[in-house]
């Protein structure tokens, strides 16, 4: 059972009859996925129904197939469902800056008159998300985490409730560091739950700081037990470990995640080589200052070559590749020692992502075409 399956199992009982868990927790987290930008207004003006929102997402026919986790069957799930249907979202943000390196979206769930949840989206396909995921780790505090954090202290100011603050990959990252340094009446006194799915940890500096420790009892991290997105950089919150159908990065897909009723299926704790292999060597032993030298060159080189977006990558990767090479081959001499064997090491697993979101892409439209053939037979 996954978390579709979950919805079609419980979503029969409103919140009032049966409280929230932790798969509502990834539901609202891939709901923050979906592009609301003209259905959702930031200043909170225009309150809509999770149903409401799929009506007019539909008839928009906004299309997110080629997102990394494409929010259309979980929102259309919940738009039908007694539990998820009624609840009221409020004050969508949206914000992608290529100078700033800033890929950042949030949105508030407000479940009852007493909690709401506060979601922040994970990193989407575009190479300005992915550039900040990067930049976390040599970054104490990045454009979207400086934005997580006014955005908490204002939703705090809007509404009364009691706060779950989450979101899945970089979305848990933002969702752990804005509770961390938001206000401390907010973070101590409102905030009563952090769920971080499968995000990524902090550089040291966070990760020791009174702040970050502050909310450590309150913040839930949860992850596929192969899965290595979970364990980039440092995270002290306890990892509860969960089962996945697939493996390794695709692991990172919460469509995959096993449920088992309420919960999520728990399982042992697991290091997948490539975690020993790439991110030890590349992430611990490179100083802060080679990790901004490599990923500048990296997304400068790939921006120069015009891809905006990780699906245009797979669309035209050797000359994007090209791009990264002739740009790599600039690198001052004294900075080449240090960061050669990273460099070849980051290229051959973005290159294996590719082929798995290209792959990922084919099934898709494979399925859509399978549906219009039976549909045709009919």
């Amino acid at each position: 059972m996954n978390m579709l399956d979950y919805i079609d199992w419980r979503g029969d009982l409103t919140f009032e009859q049966d409280g929230f868990n932790e798969v509502d927790n990834l539901v609202f987290s891939e709901l923050a996925y979906t592009d609301m930008r003209d259905i959702v207004p930031e200043d909170g003006s225009r309150a809509l129904t999770v149903a409401q929102v799929y009506g007019e997402y539909k008839a928009a026919g906004i299309d997110q197939s080629l997102m990394m986790n494409d929010p259309l069957p979980v929102l259309e799930k919940a738009a039908q469902s007694p539990r998820f249907k009624d609840i009221t979202v409020k004050w969508y943000v949206d914000k992608i800056d290529t100078e700033q390196h800033l890929q950042f979206a949030a949105v508030t769930f407000i479940i009852s008159d007493k909690l709401a949840y506060v979601a922040f989206r994970g990193t989407d396909n575009t190479i300005v998300g992915w550039r900040e995921d990067f930049n976390i780790s040599f970054l104490s505090e990045t454009p979207g985490q400086t934005e997580a954090v006014a955005y908490v202290n204002r939703i705090a100011k809007l509404t009364d409730c009691k706060l779950i603050v989450g979101g899945h990959s970089k979305g848990g990252n933002f969702a752990v560091y804005a509770c961390a340094f938001c206000d401390k009446d907010i973070s101590e006194k409102r905030v009563i739950k952090i769920y971080t799915n499968d995000g990524p940890g902090f550089m040291n500096e966070v990760a020791e700081s009174e702040n970050y420790l502050s909310i450590l009892s309150k913040t839930i991290k949860i992850s596929p037990d192969s899965s290595p997105v979970g364990l980039f950089f440092l995270s002290k919150a306890e990892r509860k470990v969960i089962k996945s159908d697939s493996k390794g990065f695709m692991q990172h897909n919460p469509y995959k995640w096993h449920v088992l009723g309420a919960e999520f299926e728990s399982a042992d704790a697991r290091t997948d080589p490539f975690i020993n292999m790439t991110i030890s060597s590349w992430l611990n032993t490179m100083t802060d200052s080679n990790k901004k030298i490599l990923v500048d060159y990296i997304f400068d080189s790939l921006e120069a070559s015009g891809v905006t977006s990780f699906n245009e990558l797979a669309d035209n990767k050797w000359n994007s590749f090209n791009s990264i090479f002739k740009a790599l081959t600039k690198i001052d001499p004294n900075d080449k020692t240090d960061i050669a064997s990273s460099i070849k090491k980051l290229i051959a697993s973005g290159k294996d992502v590719v082929i798995s979101e290209k792959q990922k892409n084919a099934e898709i439209k494979k399925a859509e075409k399978n549906k219009v053939d039976n549909e045709k037979q009919e």
